[in-house]
């Protein structure tokens, strides 16, 4: 899953000390009152602080900035993979706005159990065609690659790819890769 929202967030605190973003250095905006403020909110109340966000930041200088969407892999507000990355100082100007969010919005959402079953399924659909050591995908959707499994799949037959992508909810936009613990690389 793409943490744009979390990436901006945790950029914002780096840039305007740990005090902004609350106690113990959490990476999470807004500190304990804004938390308090705002822990019932549901996934309507984080859409529409995700709109007021990005309506902000098209303000400050990034007139294309998307709208948040539903990202099909766990139906939780998110922003497209295809969003640009925000600027610290524009971020800043925001930030009473990212404040509003629920701390679980501050936090990357796991797949719906049915997206996750697509996810294995597409893992499975990529060995038998060929992309031998495919992993099954990680609790938050996303494929511990090495190295060497990366230029596999780089390399892969299309043919697979294209036959197995209909098991990702919202397709190979939604394809999420990291590094397969011990191999340090990204």
């Amino acid at each position: 899953m793409r943490r744009v929202i979390l990436l901006i967030l945790i950029g914002v605190c780096a840039l305007a000390g740990t005090a902004a973003c609350g106690s113990g250095g959490s990476g999470r905006p807004g500190g304990q009152a804004g938390a308090a403020a705002s822990q019932s909110g549901g996934p309507a109340q984080v859409m529409t602080v995700l709109r007021q966000w990005s309506r902000c930041v098209r303000s400050h200088g990034m007139p294309g900035f998307p709208d948040p969407v539903i990202n099909p892999l766990t139906n939780y507000p998110d922003y497209p993979p295809s969003a640009p990355r925000v600027p610290d100082n524009v971020g800043q100007q925001c930030q009473s706005i990212a404040d509003r969010l629920p701390p679980r919005a501050q936090n990357s959402q796991p797949p719906t159990t049915v997206s996750m079953r697509g996810l294995l399924q597409f893992a499975r659909c990529m060995r038998s065609h060929g992309v031998t050591g495919w992993p099954d995908p990680n609790a938050l959707g996303e494929f511990p690659m090495t190295q060497q499994m990366s230029v596999q799949f780089k390399t892969a037959d299309q043919q697979a790819v294209r036959a197995c992508i209909r098991y990702v909810p919202g397709g190979n936009q939604y394809l999420q890769f990291v590094s397969a613990p011990g191999t340090g690389n990204g």
